[in-house]
């Protein structure tokens, strides 16, 4: 694992995944989208936080930023919070205020601000899970 201001992080090939989170009056929540390609919305584990993989010669901050407004609207620089080197995640961070709106791209079809007791339902793999966990500081 590197520190995630290394060069490591604007040069190895690294998928970015960003957790985005929001202070509701109920709490902090987690934005999960679901996928299109999953075609029924029955599966609680069906759900994962924004991101994807770094195109060629881009920085895996852009990237981070790129999936960010690509998937759900939103433009924002995240944190950068871990980078595992053998899994190749960039794991990002970034809270935006309650209300804020999602515009989601094809390849979702839903979106939800799902509460952090309801994470370890939506997450699956485990190793899903531990990467929101890891972008929650958790």
């Amino acid at each position: 694992m590197t520190d995630p201001t290394s060069e490591a992080l604007e040069t190895s090939p690294f998928v970015a995944t960003i957790v985005v989170t929001s202070r509701g009056p109920k709490g902090p929540h987690v934005l999960l989208l679901h996928p299109a390609d999953i075609e029924a919305l029955d599966g609680e584990w069906a759900w994962v936080p924004p991101g994807g993989v770094r195109d060629p010669c881009e920085k895996i901050a852009d990237c981070a930023a790129r999936e960010l407004r690509e998937e759900t609207g939103i433009v924002a620089e995240p944190e950068p919070v871990r980078v595992d080197e053998a899994e190749e995640v960039g794991v990002y961070r970034l809270e935006v205020p309650w209300g804020t709106a999602v515009e989601l791209s094809a390849e979702h079809t839903a979106s939800e601000w799902v509460p952090l007791d309801r994470i370890a339902q939506r997450c699956q793999p485990a190793e899903l899970l531990d990467t929101v966990r890891v972008g929650l500081g958790a």
